[in-house]
C-alpha cells in the first residue's frame, strides 16, 4: 500500500513538471516571435534642444538700439543680420563611445503657390554656414554649443533680384540648420537636426522654431541581434519540447509496465470494496459449497444486484494472495460466483 501511494505522488509530481515544462515552452515561443516588441534598449539618451538670437538693425532713425531681443516681429528692410545662438546637449543613459560631428547649413527655398493650393518649390540655395569638427566622446554626456550670423540683408536681396530677374513673385524661407550625425558603440548612425525658419519678405518677419526642444530615444539591437535573439528562444523551445516529450513516453512507458496482471488484479479489489464495502464481509476460511448449485455471475454488478434484491451479504475470500478472489452471494439453494483473478475478471 505505501508503494501505491509512492507512485501515485511520483506520478503527481510528474505530471506537474511535463505541465511546467509545457508553460515554459509556450513563454518561449511567445518571446521569439515577439522579440523585438520586449527586448530591452541597448543604449537610452535624452537630448535636450535651444536657441536665441539677437536682430541686428541697419543705421536708423528710428530705433534708440542697434539691436532687438529675440521673441518679436521685425521689419524686415530694418534687419542688417541676425545671431544666432544653438545649442544641444545630449545624455546617455550610460557612458559610450560617442563619434559625432555636425555643421550648420542656411537653406534659401523660393516656393509659389500651385495647384491645390500647395506650395511648390522653384529655387533652392544651399550653403554651409559652420562646419563642426569629428570629434569622439567616452562620457555619458556631450553637449554642442554655437553662434552663426546670418547676413539677413543679403538674402533679402538675393530673393528680390530672383524675382526682378524672372519676373515672378516668390515666397521665401531661410532654413538655419544645425546637423548632428553621431554614433554610439557602433551601433548605427543617429542624425537629428535643430532648425529655424525665418521668411524672407519686403514687410515684416519674424524666427520661428522648427523642432522639439526635447526628445528621448532608445537604441534598440541591430536586426542580426534580433535574429540571434529570437533563434535562441526557439532553441530553448525546441529543447524543452524535446525534454516534455521524453517525460510523456518515459510516463507513458512506466504506467504501461506497471499494469502488470497483480497491478490489475490489486486495483480492480480496491474498487469492489471502495464501492461496496458496506455489503461485503471477508472470510479467512472458503466458504462450503456443497450442496448448492453454483451460479456464475459476468460482472460485479449483478452480484450486487442479487445481494440487494435478497438483502443478503457477499462473501469475499482470497483463494490466492494477490492473485484470485472470490465473492458469493448465497441465496436458498443456489449460490452466485464472482471471480477476480490477475489475468482477468469473470
Amino acid at each position: 500500500m505505501v508503494k501505491k501511494r509512492t507512485n501515485v505522488k511520483h506520478n503527481k509530481a510528474n505530471n506537474i513538471v511535463i505541465l511546467i515544462i509545457f508553460i515554459l515552452i509556450v513563454v518561449f515561443i511567445n518571446l521569439g516571435m515577439n522579440f523585438k516588441e520586449k527586448m530591452i534598449p541597448v543604449y537610452s539618451y535624452k537630448v535636450q534642444k535651444s536657441d536665441n538670437y539677437e536682430i541686428i538693425l541697419k543705421p536708423n532713425d528710428f530705433y534708440q538700439t542697434e539691436t532687438l531681443p529675440s521673441g518679436g516681429y521685425y521689419a524686415s528692410n530694418s534687419i542688417q543680420a541676425i545671431v544666432m545662438n544653438l545649442k544641444y546637449i545630449f545624455k546617455g543613459n550610460s557612458k559610450a563611445n560617442i563619434d559625432y560631428n555636425y555643421n550648420i547649413t542656411a537653406n534659401l527655398i523660393g516656393t509659389v503657390e500651385g495647384s491645390n493650393n500647395q506650395d511648390k518649390e522653384v529655387w533652392n540655395r544651399s550653403t554651409v554656414a559652420l562646419e563642426g569638427n569629428d570629434e569622439l566622446n567616452n562620457e555619458d554626456e556631450f553637449s554642442i554649443s554655437e553662434q552663426v550670423s546670418i547676413n539677413y540683408e543679403e538674402y533679402n536681396k538675393l530673393t528680390r533680384s530672383y524675382e526682378k530677374k524672372y519676373g515672378i513673385a516668390i515666397n521665401a524661407v531661410l532654413k538655419i540648420r544645425l546637423n548632428i550625425s553621431y554614433n554610439i558603440n557602433n551601433l548605427g548612425t543617429e542624425n537629428d537636426y535643430i532648425q529655424i525658419d525665418i521668411p524672407i519678405t519686403n514687410t515684416v518677419t519674424e524666427v520661428k522654431q522648427d523642432y522639439e526642444d526635447e526628445t528621448v530615444k532608445d537604441i534598440n539591437p541591430t536586426i542580426e541581434n534580433i535574429q540571434v535573439g529570437k533563434i535562441i528562444f526557439y532553441i530553448i523551445a525546441t529543447i524543452l519540447i524535446i525534454i516534455d516529450i521524453v517525460l510523456i513516453v518515459l510516463r507513458l512507458y512506466k504506467n504501461r509496465k506497471s499494469r502488470t496482471p497483480e497491478t490489475m488484479y490489486n486495483k480492480n479489489i480496491s474498487h469492489i470494496f471502495k464501492y461496496y464495502r458496506d455489503l461485503i464481509v471477508t472470510v479467512s476460511n472458503e466458504p462450503n459449497l456443497e450442496g448448492l448449485k453454483i451460479m456464475n455471475v459476468a460482472i460485479m454488478e449483478d452480484l450486487i444486484d442479487v445481494a440487494e434484491q435478497n438483502k443478503s451479504s457477499i462473501i469475499h475470500y482470497e483463494i490466492t494472495q494477490n492473485e484470485k478472489s472470490k465473492f458469493y452471494v448465497i441465496v436458498g439453494k443456489y449460490v452466485y460466483v464472482y471471480t477476480v483473478t490477475a489475468n482477468k475478471l469473470k
